[in-house]
């Protein structure tokens, strides 16, 4: 067993726990209307209710954690004559490390998902605190996007220039 898939698969489900966990501590702590938008006066001027966030997030998590699964399985029954885009012929030869490294890969893009909702969970529990300044949490996107960056090549880069492992 591998590093890479010992941490995406303890990853997926650390995350996937930590995300109802937190959603329910949030859900708690929320008011019955949430601010989602907010003026120059950091004063919310868009509101909804708590229970209609709470759905929407728990089903856009069910469906960011369940379809990369799916996709990772999909991959896996695609002939190897379709994936000559492959330019690094080694990987097709061992089409098992192959098909491991892109549920890895998938697998990441489910700990990253679920990782962003929990800091954009709590961000939004800060937001409609009374107590908390009108503080900007834009670096919040900023850093979001350079992971999905790292994300998104991630898995071409490797094998690209990687070869799989001998047994």
């Amino acid at each position: 067993m591998s590093i890479e898939f010992f941490m995406s698969r303890v990853g997926r489900y650390f995350s996937a726990l930590a995300f109802v966990v937190i959603l329910l501590f949030t859900y708690r702590g929320l008011p019955d209307f949430v601010a989602i938008h907010f003026d120059a006066n950091n004063r919310g001027d868009g509101f909804m209710p708590k229970e209609q966030i709470f759905y929407w997030l728990a089903g856009i998590i069910l469906v960011s954690n369940v379809l990369p699964i799916i996709l990772a399985k999909v991959f896996t029954r695609i002939p190897a004559e379709n994936l000559t885009w492959i330019s690094n012929k080694n990987w097709l030869e061992n089409r098992k490390e192959l098909n491991e490294s892109f549920t890895n890969w998938m697998n990441f893009l489910v700990v990253l998902v679920n990782g962003i909702s929990i800091i954009a969970l709590r961000i939004l529990l800060l937001l409609n605190d009374d107590r908390t300044d009108g503080k900007n949490y834009s670096y919040v996107l900023v850093i979001s996007l350079v992971l999905f960056m790292v994300w998104i090549f991630y898995f071409p880069i490797k094998i690209l220039y990687t070869n799989p492992e001998s047994k």
